[in-house]
């Protein structure tokens, strides 16, 4: 049986229990305006980018930030008890300081002086440009990619780091292998080429030292998982906390010194540092490093398995295998090929997806360049849950949006721990249905391994 963990903590409740992708508005201290404080599994978000705000707080994981917004709302004790909770042994948060160039004196004044968090708008950080892709550790000893080294095809339903912020410019982006997606139908005959588990957990580059994200974005691992990968040489994997524990991998990884990291193991698939070696060299590279009786073997470092695809049929079997397991899906991986760091016809992935259809209720602004238009969908689902859906939507479709009260059929892996769909994707109108429908969908499906992990 489920239960949510931040319902009681030592204790103490919070005034308001928000579920999982709820929102609640907080009044501001210093003004009229009105800002939404929101729960995302196990942490509180608030948007206000004041230097003392949540988002400025970088001693602090995610789930182990607060803000007054969200102590007004849940109330100091417990959020007292939250922080501890999450962060039992991590520094407390602090603020971003300004450079000092940047910082003004403000005048003193008589009586108490007024609070730092100055509710400025919400929207003027939101959404800054991602950095350039540098050409840092990953690039080494692999061709690079020629023209443009942006991603258009990055698919929102593959983005492990949707929690974290976006790159700043002054990050290394590392050039990682990225893959298509495989048709069942009409994609490349698959015999001899090198089938894997499509991990549910967090990718992860490293590049000799620490632990980065996609978007340069470091990991917080403790040292002695650090100390057992060699110094001269480039990873590339997942961090990963079992099958159905996204959510809590997400959370584990960006926390400073949680005791969960000994329930994380680093997943390798790769080596970019030998990137020019075929495919099957640089996996034996592997084998003799970290695999059995390998030079650096650990408990907490495995080795991706790959097996070699008979035929079709075989890819199949094996994907119903891996789902039913509660597995997300398969790579496919072609053979002989080298490492390249950008998307390519080399790697495939495959996983099976479910459409459902939901009623519009409203629509939430864009940002940055969608600003001025429909950012994503406020739609209901026949459950009653709500959720935004945003992927999918066309320009011209963001300037004239379905109609309240619409029925659109939208497409998603699978739900959340508060069942909603986790990556929904905008499929279109159901101008045929007159009412919502929820997708039939196997228990594993459902969020329900992970509600009842750590």
């Amino acid at each position: 049986m489920s239960q949510d963990e931040l319902a009681e903590i030592n204790g103490i409740k919070p005034n308001v229990l928000l579920a999982d992708g709820e929102e609640k508005e907080v009044s501001s201290m210093t003004s009229n305006s009105v800002y939404k404080v929101k729960r995302t599994w196990d942490h509180f978000y608030c948007p206000v980018p004041a230097p003392k705000a949540w988002r400025n707080q970088s001693g602090a994981p995610v789930n182990a930030r607060t803000c007054k917004h969200i102590k007004a709302l849940l109330g100091d004790k417990y959020e007292d008890a939250r922080l501890k909770f999450k962060n039992p042994h991590g520094p407390a948060p602090r603020p971003r300081l300004a450079p000092k160039s940047s910082r003004k004196r403000k005048p003193a004044s008589k009586g108490k002086a007024k609070d730092d968090d100055d509710d400025e708008d919400e929207d003027d950080e939101a959404d800054r440009k991602p950095a350039k892709r540098a050409r840092g550790p990953a690039s080494k000893g692999k061709p690079s990619s020629k023209g443009k080294a942006k991603d258009e095809e990055i698919d929102d339903e593959d983005d492990e780091d949707e929690e974290e912020a976006p790159a700043s410019a002054t990050k290394n982006i590392p050039e990682l292998l990225l893959a298509n997606k495989w048709d069942i139908e009409k994609g490349p005959d698959p015999t001899g080429w090198w089938i894997s588990e499509k991990l549910d957990g967090v990718r992860t580059f490293y590049d000799g030292k620490q632990m980065i994200s996609r978007l340069g974005n470091p990991f917080t691992p403790p040292k002695w998982l650090l100390d057992k990968l060699p110094r001269d040489l480039t990873l590339d994997g997942e961090l990963f906390g079992g099958r159905g524990q996204f959510q809590s991998t997400v959370s584990i990884v960006k926390t400073v010194n949680s005791p969960h990291w000994s329930g994380i193991t680093f997943q390798i698939f790769d080596v970019p540092s030998r990137g020019d070696e075929p495919f099957e060299d640089r996996m034996e590279f592997l084998k003799k490093t970290f695999g059995p009786g390998g030079t650096h073997a650990s408990a907490q470092i495995e080795l991706v398995e790959h097996v070699v695809a008979k035929d079709r049929q075989h890819v199949l079997d094996r994907l119903k295998e891996i789902e039913a397991l509660g597995g997300e899906g398969l790579m496919l991986r072609m053979p002989a090929s080298v490492y390249e760091g950008h998307r390519s016809a080399t790697l495939l992935k495959l996983k099976t997806f479910y459409d459902a259809e939901a009623v519009v209720t409203g629509y939430a602004p864009g940002k940055g360049k969608h600003k001025g238009v429909t950012g994503a969908l406020k739609c209901k689902m026949e459950s009653g849950k709500t959720f935004n859906v945003g992927t999918g939507l066309s320009d011209k479709q963001r300037k004239n949006p379905p109609k309240i009260g619409a029925i659109i059929t939208y497409r998603f892996q699978e739900l959340t721990r508060d069942g909603v769909p986790r990556f929904p994707s905008y499929i279109g109108e159901a101008i045929d249905k007159d009412q919502a429908k929820d997708a039939e969908i196997p228990d594993h499906r459902k969020g329900a391994n992970a509600a009842s992990g750590s």
